[in-house]
């Protein structure tokens, strides 16, 4: 289909922002070299293919993979590293310019925010829990981001900031065992959360656990 995807693109690309550029670079490419193309991966054979990168391990979030951080099954180019990568986290960073695909390893090291002079995070809840300013910068800085309706807020607690474990409703809870065993951090009661909370819905939960005494802490906001 990559005739068909130049023929439209070039009759609406707008070529003067660097943006359009890649795009249009990219469909070019395999115009000129159709003999490269190779047809995409059945999602069975995708998950056994073995990444070309490696993952890092993040502090404040132990299955990236799992969580749905990170997006694969498809080759990108990084926008900090400029390579090729089969491991992507995609439009994740709040800086002013627009940044469409990071791979987990300039995230990790910092080097994405750096470049973009940005942060994963857009807010930081009870952060006033946490002294250590290396926490805080890791998870601002070297933590991507998870995707929630009204902008990702990641929460501390005890001394330190919580692992993101999952997107979650009422159901997932349930199936987890712990509708008794978390705190949440709106207030809502736990009768309106069975009633309201479901994971894809307009009322979309976020599980976080505490790196220091375990429990489990429940952020949710609504479309």
């Amino acid at each position: 289909m990559y005739v068909e995807a130049y023929k439209i693109f070039t009759s609406v690309m707008e070529l003067r922002n660097k943006k359009g550029q890649r795009k249009y670079g990219a469909i070019k490419y395999w115009i000129d070299k159709p003999q490269n193309v190779k047809p995409l991966l059945p999602r069975v054979i995708q998950e056994e293919v073995e990444m070309k990168i490696p993952l890092p391990t993040f502090k404040y979030i132990p299955n990236p993979i799992q969580a749905n951080i990170f997006k694969t099954g498809e080759l990108v180019v990084c926008d900090c590293c400029e390579q090729e990568v089969d491991m992507y986290c995609t439009k994740g960073i709040y800086a002013i310019e627009e940044v469409e695909y990071l791979c987990p390893s300039c995230i990790h090291s910092g080097l994405a925010a750096k470049k973009f002079d940005g942060q994963f995070q857009q807010d930081l809840l009870n952060s006033e829990l946490v002294k250590n300013d290396d926490y805080t910068d890791e998870v601002l800085h070297r933590t991507p981001g998870y995707i929630s309706w009204q902008g990702n807020d990641w929460v501390a607690h005890c001394t330190d900031y919580c692992a993101f474990i999952d997107y979650v409703g009422w159901q997932e809870l349930v199936e987890m065992g712990i509708t008794e065993e978390f705190e949440h951090f709106n207030g809502h009661s736990k009768e309106e959360l069975s009633a309201t909370l479901r994971n894809n819905g307009s009322h979309q939960g976020y599980l976080f656990q505490c790196l220091e005494c375990q429990q489990y802490i429940l952020y949710s906001d609504f479309d």
